[in-house]
């Protein structure tokens, strides 16, 4: 009793300790010993122990809120993502990892946070697992869930657990039906939509919609947060396997409900699947009203004003109508709240792709509606061939504060170099690594190979627009008529006063003044599109606006 009452002295009486040890050990109904008992109290009264606090090993079963120091040893059931955040208290980054173990009295979340998460990445579902040092608490939804102490950890234990159906079912999408749970989905993706944000308590929640396709049916999934940020990486016709889901009853059916435990798995190598072919990209003369889910690919001829309305409820909508054309035929489409803000900002004689459309008849045939569930993108060109590449062969136009102005064959190249013995023309082969000003060159020597002389390469053809061929590098020259910043470069609309054209440039330009542009050109989908590195603005103003009236 002295020994057990030394920690003690000065914070509570001797009688008060021995009170709350019984009522301790009457409060985990004898699974907890005195010494145990004791450990807990000094916790709760922040006293130091010298001694590591008792720990209780028990079935999950036998867990209550508020116990402490357990020992647990289980099999997972499922393991989630790591979810990585910013702390509120101070705006530092967080992670956290959810756990399902499982034993042969139940099941119970186990939530790892920060360094701990760190202990469990190794861990697989369908390990067996030791917890020590956890706390029993409930979470946000009510439910009884452990955390682990400071001094807690997780580990595999070579202990044997054996619980049925610990492996998702798979489930065909014919057979879904209401709270069906912890299953395993495999479809064909028919489309995906755009992620949506909201806020909720003070939390951003993200959201996105696929529809999957099987032998069976189709459905609706819905993608939250983390998992909705890889849809950027699904696309229409891929395989897609949700791993951890459950079912639930929809406005439209069965749908299908993802949670911080499911995984997502693009195209497995599954042994003897079998899914519909998806139609990843419909020719306009093949549309039938019929059709659902489907993608377009073409051009963006015109994009009329969108108009604003009010929907049954009050809320205010937005609708705007665009011509699309591809080399079979030319089709209306209409877009709905953000899908017609977005195609606003476009120049016309841009490539975009429409996906998720539904097809109607309208007044002038056949027409396209694209809402919620559908994705309105432009389509960019893979500009990759023609950034400057780490070696290659160039012709020097100049030399001049530690670095060397020079032109490749796809336009200018700014080499960072201390080699300066060479002279205007001299051809060089480099060798580098891109870095922000240009390129720093490991190597530079002069070359006799073949190559473009500097008067061709500076001074190529002039052409007009209309008379542009691809992959040609030519000098063009035009007023830009609208400027589309992208995260990567802007999209021009330049119009030399005989054609127009669209180009890409990561540099600046404003509309409405003339230019002079080295360009390189190539074919995006029909559609003669050019790149530049280098536009140099024509200072005559007065010209400039003249063009602009004049066109």
């Amino acid at each position: 009793m002295t020994d057990d009452y030394e920690i003690f002295e000065g914070k509570i009486d001797r009688e008060e300790l021995e009170s709350r040890i019984g009522e301790k050990v009457k409060e985990f109904q004898g699974l907890l010993t005195r010494a145990g008992a004791i450990s807990i109290i000094a916790s709760e009264l922040g006293i130091e122990t010298k001694e590591k606090p008792a720990e209780i090993c028990i079935k999950i079963s036998e867990i209550i809120e508020g116990t402490m120091n357990i020992e647990l040893v289980g099999r997972i059931i499922r393991k989630s993502e790591v979810k990585t955040f910013t702390k509120k208290s101070t705006g530092g980054p967080g992670r956290v990892l959810r756990l399902e173990l499982g034993d042969e009295t139940g099941r119970m979340p186990v939530v790892l946070w920060d360094e701990k998460v760190e202990e469990a990445i190794a861990l697989e579902e369908g390990d067996v697992v030791r917890i020590h040092g956890g706390f029993a608490k409930k979470g946000i939804n009510g439910r009884l869930e452990l955390t682990l102490q400071r001094r807690g950890g997780v580990e595999r234990s070579d202990e044997r657990i054996s619980i049925d159906g610990l492996a998702p079912k798979r489930a065909e999408i014919g057979s879904l039906h209401e709270d069906m749970g912890e299953i395993k989905v495999i479809g064909a993706v028919v489309n995906v939509s755009d992620v949506r944000e909201y806020e909720r308590d003070g939390r951003i929640f993200k959201v996105c919609s696929l529809f999957i396709q099987d032998n069976t049916g189709q459905a609706r999934v819905s993608l939250w947060n983390q998992n909705a940020e890889r849809s950027s990486q699904i696309s229409i016709g891929d395989i897609i396997e949700i791993e951890n889901c459950s079912a639930r009853n929809g406005f439209n059916g069965m749908e299908i409900q993802t949670n911080s435990y499911t995984r997502l798995n693009l195209n497995p190598d599954i042994d003897g699947l079998s899914l519909p072919t998806i139609d990843t990209n419909v020719q306009i003369s093949d549309i039938t009203s019929e059709m659902q889910f489907f993608s377009v690919c073409g051009t963006l001829v015109r994009a009329y004003e969108p108009r604003t309305f009010e929907r049954d409820d009050g809320s205010q909508g937005v609708v705007a109508s665009i011509e699309i054309r591809d080399e079979t035929g030319t089709c209306r489409a209409s877009l709905w709240d953000d899908k017609a803000r977005i195609v606003q900002g476009l120049p016309e004689g841009t490539g975009i792709v429409l996906e998720g459309c539904r097809a109607r008849e309208g007044m002038d045939g056949v027409e396209i509606s694209i809402g919620a569930s559908g994705r309105v993108l432009p389509r960019l060109p893979d500009l990759e061939s023609y950034a400057p590449k780490p070696d290659g062969l160039a012709r020097v136009i100049e030399i001049k504060d530690g670095a060397i102005k020079a032109i490749t064959k796809d336009g200018p190249l700014l080499l960072l170099t201390e080699e300066q013995d060479f002279s205007s023309g001299d051809l060089v082969k480099y060798d580098g690594k891109m870095e922000r000003g240009g390129l720093r060159a490991r190597s530079i020597e002069a070359s006799n190979e073949e190559y473009p002389l500097l008067e061709d390469l500076i001074s190529p053809p002039r052409a007009k627009i209309v008379e542009m061929a691809p992959e040609s590098l030519v000098r063009i020259r035009g007023l830009v008529r609208q400027v589309t910043p992208t995260s990567d470069y802007k999209i021009l609309r330049l119009d030399d006063g005989e054609g127009m054209a669209t180009g890409y440039f990561s540099g600046e330009v404003e509309a409405g003044r003339e230019y002079d542009i080295l360009a390189r050109t190539f074919s995006n989908g029909g559609n003669l599109e050019f790149f530049t590195r280098e536009a140099e603005r024509i200072d005559n103003m007065d010209e400039a606006y003249r063009l602009l009236e004049l066109f």
